[in-house]
Parts: C-alpha cells; sequence; structure tokens
C-alpha cells in the first residue's frame, strides 16, 4: 500500500511539473523582441498588457494566451 502511495505521489508530481510553463519560450520571445524593438510608447505599453494576458492565462485559458501571444508578435514586427 505503501509503494501505490509513493508511487502515485510521483506520478502526480512529475505530471504537475511536466506541463509548468507551457509558453515559456512564447513569453521569453516577447521580452527579447520587445527589448530590441524601436516603438512607441503606446505599442509597449499594449505588448505589456498583451504579455502579461499570456501570462495570466497560459495555463487558464491558452486560446486567449496564444491569440494575446500573436497579437503582441504582430505589433513587434
Amino acid at each position: 500500500m505503501k509503494k501505490l502511495l509513493f508511487l502515485t505521489t510521483i506520478i502526480a508530481f512529475l505530471a504537475g511539473n511536466s506541463f509548468a510553463g507551457c509558453m515559456k519560450s512564447e513569453i521569453k520571445e516577447i521580452d527579447a523582441k520587445l527589448n530590441s524593438a524601436s516603438l512607441s510608447a503606446d505599442k509597449k505599453d499594449e505588448v505589456i498588457a498583451l504579455r502579461k494576458i499570456v501570462v495570466a492565462n497560459e495555463h487558464k485559458n491558452s486560446e486567449l494566451a496564444f491569440e494575446s501571444y500573436e497579437k503582441a508578435m504582430s505589433i513587434l514586427n
């Protein structure tokens, strides 16, 4: 019984950590382009707001997070 409980705990831990930061690379990409891009203050504020939406919704509402990521990248390109 102890082995089963231990195994279940380990599997749950690994499964929980394997999905953490699913949009980590996209957020880093926004940060890198935001730092290197020469945008107006309004555009930078818009990209920062979209980045916050991505971070807040990457696990709750991945569709909204991805749409916000695409909008941010279209502004930065």
